[in-house]
C-alpha cells in the first residue's frame, strides 16, 4: 500500500481548503507567534479527532503558511527569514516523525520519485545484499512491535539506510558519508538531514519566487497581505542584531575587530584561510564581511582589510582595488543595491550553506587546534573536553560543540548549551575578557562544563 505525503510537510498540496479572511489572518498570526516563541510542532491526526476538527487543523497549518508565503514574496530579506524558520520547523518534523515511510515519501517529493530507494528495493533490483557487500549492521527500520533486538536496544530510525542518486546529494558524497553502488549513494538518514533541509529551503524559496507575479498583478491581494507583511517585518527586525554598537553588547569606542581572540572559531578560521591563501569562496566572503561590519568595522577599514589580504590585489593600486570590489563591500553595508542592512548568518544557516568550523572542518584537525590553543590548560581538562566535543560533532550537534568549546575557553557556561549566532559568541567572549561591565559570575578556569548529550 502506497504512503501519502504527511500533512506536516508544508510543500504538500493541501487539497481543497476554504478559509475566510478573518481566520486567514488569525492562522498566520498564530504561526508567526509560534515561530517567535521558537516553538516546534508536528501535526498528525489523532485517532479520536473528527474529520471536521482535522480539516480545521489542516486549514490553520496550510492557510497560515500560505499567507506568510504570499506576504514575503516581494521582499528578499523577509523571504530569507521565512525560509529559515520554515526550514528549521521542517527539519524538526523530518527528524521527529516516527514513520520511516513518511520520510521516504518526503525525500521522493524533494529529489524525484526515481531518485530515492529503500535498501530493500536496491537489494531486489540488483539481486544483492548491501549489508553483506559493505559489511554493514542491519539497520532497516522495524515497527515498534519488532524494533527491539535480542539485546533489548531499539533500532533508531535515523540510523536506517536508504539509497539516493549520488548527484542529488553531492556534499554528502564529497564528505565521504556515503557508500557508492551503481550511481546510488547508500546513506543513513542522519547523514543527509542537513542536505534534505537545504533542498527543502531551496524549493520553498522557488515556490515563493513563483508567487511574486501573483502579488504584482493583483493589487487587491497585495493590500490583503500587507498587514501580515508588516507584522513579519516587525518580528524580523526584533530578532535581528541592531546596528547600534552598544545594543550589540560591546563598550562604545572599543575597536572589537582588533580583538580576534573573541571571534568565534568559524571567523578565526576564515581569517586564517584568507591570510594564508588570499581568497575565500563567495559565501565565505559574505559571512566574514557581514561579521566584520556588525562588530564595528567601517567600509573604509574593511576595504583596507581585503586589500591587505586578498590575492585580487596583485598588481593593483588601492584605488584600482576599491573600484573593483567596492560595490560588494558597500552592498554588505546596505549602501548599494536594495539598501538592506545585512546581518551575519545564524549558526544554523552557516551549518547548512556557509562555513561552520565544527560542521565542515576535519575532526582530527579540530582536535589538534584545541590542543594547541589550550596548551596552557590542564591536559586532563583539555582531553575531557576534546572527547566530549568529538562526541557532539559525530552526533551532528555542532552548535553544542561550539558551546562546549566556549566553556573550555572562558570557564563560563552557555545557557541552553548551544551557540545560535556568531555575534552572540563574540558578545559573551567580550563580556568575559574585556567588558568594563561584567555581569556574569565566572566559574573556575579549570572547571569543565559537561554538555548535554541529547
Amino acid at each position: 500500500m502506497s504512503v501519502e505525503l504527511p500533512d506536516w510537510y508544508i510543500l504538500k498540496d493541501p487539497g481543497d481548503i476554504s478559509i475566510d479572511i478573518a481566520n486567514w489572518y488569525k492562522f498566520a498570526e498564530t504561526r508567526l507567534e509560534r515561530f517567535l516563541a521558537e516553538d516546534e510542532w508536528i501535526i498528525n491526526k489523532p485517532t479520536w479527532m473528527s474529520d471536521g476538527d482535522w480539516l480545521t487543523a489542516k486549514s490553520e497549518e496550510f492557510g497560515g503558511h500560505l499567507l506568510l508565503r504570499l506576504a514575503v514574496t516581494t521582499d528578499p530579506r523577509l523571504t530569507s527569514w521565512l525560509v529559515e524558520v520554515e526550514g528549521d520547523l521542517f527539519e524538526f518534523r523530518f527528524i521527529s516523525s516516527t514513520k520511516f515511510e513518511e520520510r521516504i515519501q518526503v525525500l521522493r517529493d524533494l529529489y524525484g520519485n526515481n531518485n530515492v530507494k529503500t535498501t530493500d528495493e536496491i537489494n531486489d533490483f540488483y539481486k544483492i545484499d548491501l549489508n553483506r557487500k559493505f559489511n554493514l549492521a542491519d539497520t532497516r527500520y522495524r515497527s515498534a512491535k519488532y524494533a527491539k533486538t535480542k539485546y533489548g536496544s531499539k533500532t533508531k530510525i535515523l540510523d536506517t539506510r536508504l539509497a539516493v542518486q549520488f548527484h542529488k546529494i553531492p556534499k554528502v558524497v564529497g564528505a565521504k558519508k556515503a557508500l557508492l553502488y551503481h550511481g546510488w549513494a547508500i546513506v543513513r538518514l542522519a547523514d543527509i538531514r542537513l542536505a534534505v533541509k537545504r533542498e527543502f529551503e531551496k524549493q520553498l524559496k522557488d515556490v515563493i519566487e513563483k508567487s511574486k507575479a501573483l502579488i504584482e498583478k493583483d493589487k487587491e491581494l497585495e493590500q490583503t497581505v500587507k498587514p501580515i507583511k508588516d507584522r513579519i517585518a516587525e518580528i524580523a527586525r526584533s530578532t535581528r542584531y541592531s546596528g547600534d554598537y552598544k545594543t550589540i553588547g560591546f563598550d562604545e569606542g572599543d575597536a572589537i575587530y582588533t580583538k580576534p581572540d573573541i571571534f568565534p572559531p568559524c571567523i578565526q578560521e576564515l581569517v586564517a584561510t584568507l591570510q594564508a591563501k588570499g581568497h575565500l569562496s563567495h559565501v565565505e566572503n559574505w559571512q566574514l564581511g557581514t561579521f566584520l561590519k556588525r562588530i564595528g568595522m567601517s567600509v573604509e577599514d574593511q576595504l583596507k582589510f581585503w586589500y591587505s589580504n586578498s590575492v585580487d590585489n596583485v598588481g593593483m593600486t588601492y584605488d584600482e582595488f576599491t573600484q573593483r570590489v567596492g560595490y560588494q563591500i558597500n552592498h554588505i553595508y546596505g549602501k548599494t543595491g536594495g539598501g538592506i542592512d545585512y546581518d551575519p548568518p545564524s549558526c544554523k544557516t552557516c551549518i547548512d550553506g556557509y562555513f561552520c568550523y565544527w560542521a565542515h572542518k576535519k575532526l582530527e584537525e579540530i582536535n589538534e587546534d584545541i590542543k594547541v590553543k589550550m596548551a596552557d590548560r590542564k591536559s586532563e581538562d583539555v582531553e575531557k573536553a576534546i572527547e566530549e566535543i568529538s562526541r557532539l560533532i559525530i552526533s551532528q550537534k555542532h552548535q553544542s560543540a561550539c558551546a562546549r568549546y566556549f566553556s573550555l575557553l572562558t570557564g563560563w557556561k552557555v545557557r541552553g548549551f548551544q551557540i545560535n549566532h556568531m555575534l552572540k559568541y563574540s558578545q559573551d567572549a567580550y563580556k568575559r575578557f574585556y567588558s568594563k561591565k561584567d555581569t556574569e559570575t565566572p566559574v573556575k578556569k579549570e572547571e569543565v562544563t559537561k554538555g548535554k548529550e541529547d
